[in-house]
């Protein structure tokens, strides 16, 4: 958990300023955009107006809202969108082209504009501020050639630009490179690309930010590079290396785009799908102004067998002047209590909050007060201690408990006195979020859980938040083996459940980070489980963890990647039944090759099992006349591929999904 805290932060920053001291433009307004199957891309130029070129800015944040197109299905892969800075001034000026931001679409076939699905993500663009004033041209472009007769996105695209003193002002700004380069070629070595270039520095310049969007597609059919092997990339200065790092992302299973089809939690080289694709910064500091020197990135020797990966850039020198104060923290990004859909793992929560401070002054930070609490109510106090230079950030988890009370609120906090120090820059000390309070359990609860074919990937615990003591765990568990555990919480306190994928796999050997129903064509022999959170009192089923949340022909639940964590209260005596279904079902072997069977639960003694396919054509309907027991289905004639086993009574329906071999 901590390594994913600490990844989405870097990328992610909050929008709860002062009114006053913001101006937002928006360049894109329900925007639909579709690909070019012809071309491979399509482009989707606005023109909008920034503050003059006399307005400073604190920070400068671009949110990015994706959308199912109207009257479409959401586009089907994983494919690359650039923001660029096109023109600034006017449309005969000469153009920048400058990427500032750069997303990789979700895998959305599953999904269409009736059921409502939208996701937002911020990227902090603060470095790209010296071109964002006055009248600029800003290109959306989409990649891809799917069809777009049926699938496309609506995009809404905004700038928040937060006026105030910037930490470091901004001073020059030099493009590197920008292209996509063959990575692997002997014939033609990416190094004759990326070659060295020599700057001489602004007279005013103290620190040098090298700024790169890098992502690695295309496959070596050896070894799967770039996109699906790790290669590192080195910055050099004045031919020295100052810093080497992995091209690649280590938790597409953890994304908050969940769940996808197709292959969304591969890890791949530096990017995921449905995810914004992280800045690569080198900060080179106590530089003195107009000097000359060379910057230089280099990756990893490598020759590849046959066919050829590639590297796509963007990267610039980005050169500040010295910090504009010695003592200067600010509060980032509250990441829970949070309504924000990229903190949607982390959230709602009835423990300790989450937040991000940044230090932007010229002394290391070593020391903060931190004070948090509900809107209205008292404040708790928390003594920082730390060790962050110019720019770095700290993923803090607070301490005190909070009084939560309500089922939502407000959430405030506050940063101050940076190594006991006045701070030279308090408008950026504060922060809140709206939030909705955490699940509230009984207490008594039983986790009822079907395993897949790949059991040794997955262990659950249950922590008690208010001690951070382990009140249950799990582990080593069989394949396809149903397992119920009642399990007595002390009523009033805090808990987390918290479900993992992250273990060694003995079908494939590795570490999957696929969840219990992974639909992916490339990996089905896994199987599917099945998670449910119930109520020990009545049975009633309180988080149906692995349901079809789009319909019987949607993603399950269950393809949550890497992990499931779920925030709750236990409340004494609680026996209220859930609105949920309590109908459910287990099918095994799942994949099966001739015989299937369904163990069902229900509410009801009239109903019966369909057996559908992806089309929604009923291939086989038997009737049942009671409240549970086992069913046999023959699929040995149907051609292999994917099914739905549907049990209907009454007004209730509970389904799953089954792979024939």
């Amino acid at each position: 958990m901590k390594k994913l805290l600490t990844l989405i932060c870097l990328l992610i920053a909050s929008t709860s300023v002062k009114a006053a001291d913001t101006t937002v433009v928006v360049s894109h307004q329900d925007v639909t955009i579709l690909t070019d199957p012809i071309v491979g891309n399509t482009i989707y130029p606005k023109w909008a107006t920034f503050p003059p070129l006399s307005t400073q800015y604190r920070k400068v944040l671009l949110q990015l809202n994706f959308e199912c197109a109207p009257g479409y299905k959401c586009g089907e892969w994983d494919y690359m969108n650039n923001i660029i800075v096109g023109r600034v001034g006017t449309k005969t000026a000469s153009p920048l082209n400058y990427e500032i931001a750069r997303l990789m679409t979700p895998f959305g076939f599953y999904w269409n504009s009736g059921m409502n699905w939208q996701h937002t993500w911020y990227y902090d663009v603060t470095d790209f501020a010296m071109l964002l004033h006055d009248s600029v041209e800003v290109i959306y472009r989409h990649t891809g050639d799917e069809p777009n007769n049926d699938r496309g996105w609506k995009i809404n695209l905004k700038f928040i630009c937060i006026k105030g003193t910037p930490s470091c002002e901004p001073v020059a700004m030099t493009r590197l490179w920008d292209g996509v380069f063959e990575y692997g070629n002997d014939n033609d070595s990416i190094e004759k690309h990326l070659i060295p270039v020599n700057v001489t520095l602004n007279n005013q310049t103290n620190i040098a930010r090298f700024k790169a969007i890098n992502t690695g597609h295309g496959s070596d059919s050896a070894s799967g590079c770039l996109e699906y092997c790790k290669k590192y990339r080195q910055v050099k200065w004045d031919g020295n290396v100052v810093n080497t790092r992995d091209l690649w992302r280590n938790d597409c299973g953890a994304n908050a785009v969940y769940p996808q089809s197709n292959t969304w939690v591969y890890d791949r080289g530096g990017w995921c799908p449905g995810s914004p694709v992280r800045y690569d910064d080198v900060d080179i500091t106590g530089l003195t102004g107009g000097t000359q020197h060379s910057v230089d990135m280099d990756m990893e020797p490598y020759v590849a067998y046959k066919e050829y990966g590639n590297l796509n850039t963007s990267a610039y020198l980005i050169e500040y002047a010295a910090p504009a104060n010695t003592n200067d923290v600010s509060v980032e990004n509250i990441m829970a209590p949070s309504a924000e859909p990229e903190f949607k793992r982390l959230n709602p929560i009835c423990g300790n909050p989450i937040i991000v401070i940044r230090n932007n002054g010229s002394a290391t930070l070593t020391s903060a007060k931190i004070e948090y609490g509900l809107d209205g109510g008292n404040m708790a106090t928390y003594d920082w201690k730390g060790n962050l230079g110019l720019w770095q950030y700290d993923t803090v988890r607070l301490t005190s408990p909070v009084n939560w009370g309500s089922k939502n609120g407000k959430f405030v906090v506050t940063v101050k006195d940076p190594n006991g120090q006045a701070d030279g820059y308090a408008d950026d000390n504060m922060m809140s979020s709206e939030f909705n309070g955490a699940n509230t359990f009984p207490d008594k609860i039983i986790v009822h859980f079907m395993t897949n074919n790949d059991a040794s990937e997955n262990s659950y615990k249950i922590v008690n938040v208010s001690t951070g003591q382990v009140h249950f765990s799990k582990n080593n568990l069989r394949n396809q083996t149903l397992y119920l555990d009642t399990i007595s919480l002390s009523p009033g306190a805090c808990y987390q459940f918290y479900f993992s994928d992250e273990g060694q796999s003995t079908r494939s050997g590795g570490v999957n980070k696929d969840g219990l129903q992974f639909l992916s064509f490339y990996d089905l022999l896994e199987g599917t489980g099945t998670l449910r959170i119930k109520n020990a009192n009545n049975g009633a089923t309180l988080k149906d963890v692995t349901a079809l949340n789009a319909g019987p022909f949607g993603l399950s639940g269950g393809n949550f990647g890497s992990f499931y964590s779920l925030n709750f209260m236990s409340v004494f005596g609680l026996n209220t039944p859930n609105v949920e279904p309590t109908a459910s079902i287990e099918v095994f072997p799942n994949p099966a090759s001739d015989k299937l069977y369904v163990n069902y639960t229900t509410s009801a003694s009239q109903g019966n099992i369909q057996l559908l396919d992806m089309q929604g054509r009923v291939l086989y309907t038997e009737a049942i006349a009671k409240v549970s027991g086992t069913a046999m289905i023959n699929i040995a004639s149907l051609v292999p591929g994917i099914y739905v086993i549907k049990v209907t009574t009454g007004n209730e329906s509970h389904v799953e999904k089954v792979v024939k071999r």
